[in-house]
């Protein structure tokens, strides 16, 4: 399909006039304005049955927690805080009370292990599961995508691949609050359409390239869990000055550099620089 998830981000961008009161609009991972010293910032996620799960492959709580957790992921990679949550969910006739139950505990569950609270939402008669996530959130100092600078370290918060699609995770808000007050972080995203794409869109935000060295990849088994996504890691650039954060004991991987535009987006193998291959998960 020549028309892709990415051109259609892109033809939004341009076709959504600018409003002057939004500090950051369509194309990262949340909508920020500013009020007074603060940034807020509003994003929003989908879980639908058959896309993102299979029913029976994973628990009724772990739909409500992990629809839950990937919202407040985005709330993460701006380095933010989630506050308010707005739930959304399609409801199939067959689905049993205890069983809805459950997912609606899920989502409190999640919400509230990052102080958050859930204040509303809607509910709809459906021929499959979803549960639709909204966020509010909050920060100081949001990180963007295109604040990638050249020579800017490349990490990761994590393991790739490690992360099993039916599992609950934690959003990474506590680490990208460490990074913020103690390290100058540029950029960053969370990966949950594959590191390779994920890193793609900074670079492509920052009109930046980038270099990677395979040797540094943290993969937890096999190769292709570069591109698979739904890590939920973050990505994140820091200042050249800022390379004592490889030294330092903590559960974060350097992967690489940010290069000039002209450099072109490649990975370092055996000495030798080959080009990158931009893919990963795409709903269309």
């Amino acid at each position: 399909m020549s028309f892709n998830e990415l051109k259609w981000v892109e033809f939004l961008k341009h076709k959504i006039k600018k409003n002057k009161n939004l500090f950051v609009g369509i194309g990262d991972d949340c909508a920020i304005f500013k009020e007074g010293k603060n940034y807020y910032l509003l994003s929003s996620d989908s879980f639908v049955e058959n896309v993102h799960f299979q029913r029976g492959k994973i628990s009724w709580i772990n739909i409500g927690k992990r629809a839950t957790a990937r919202a407040i992921s985005d709330i993460a990679a701006c380095a933010g805080h989630p506050k308010f949550i707005n739930v959304c969910l399609g409801v199939p006739s067959w689905l049993r009370k205890t069983q809805l139950r459950y997912i609606t505990r899920g989502i409190i569950t999640c919400a509230q292990e990052h102080k958050a609270v859930v204040v509303g939402g809607d509910t709809c008669r459906s021929p499959i599961i979803f549960v639709n996530v909204y966020v509010v959130g909050k920060t100081h100092r949001p990180i963007l995508r295109n604040q990638a600078k050249e020579e800017d370290y490349i990490f990761i918060t994590g393991k790739l691949g490690k992360l099993k699609f039916n599992q609950p995770f934690r959003a990474k808000v506590k680490e990208a609050d460490y990074l913020v007050k103690r390290f100058k972080v540029n950029s960053m995203i969370d990966i949950s359409d594959g590191l390779i794409i994920d890193l793609y869109r900074i670079l492509v935000a920052s009109k930046k390239g980038a270099l990677l060295y395979k040797d540094n990849l943290p993969i937890y088994k096999s190769w292709d869990d570069i591109y698979r996504g739904e890590d939920y890691e973050l990505i994140f650039t820091v200042d050249k000055k800022e390379s004592k954060l490889e030294r330092l004991f903590l559960n974060f991987y350097f992967i690489g550099k940010i290069k000039p535009q002209s450099f072109g987006y490649k990975i370092k193998v055996e000495n030798k620089l080959q080009k990158i291959k931009v893919k990963g998960f795409l709903h269309f």
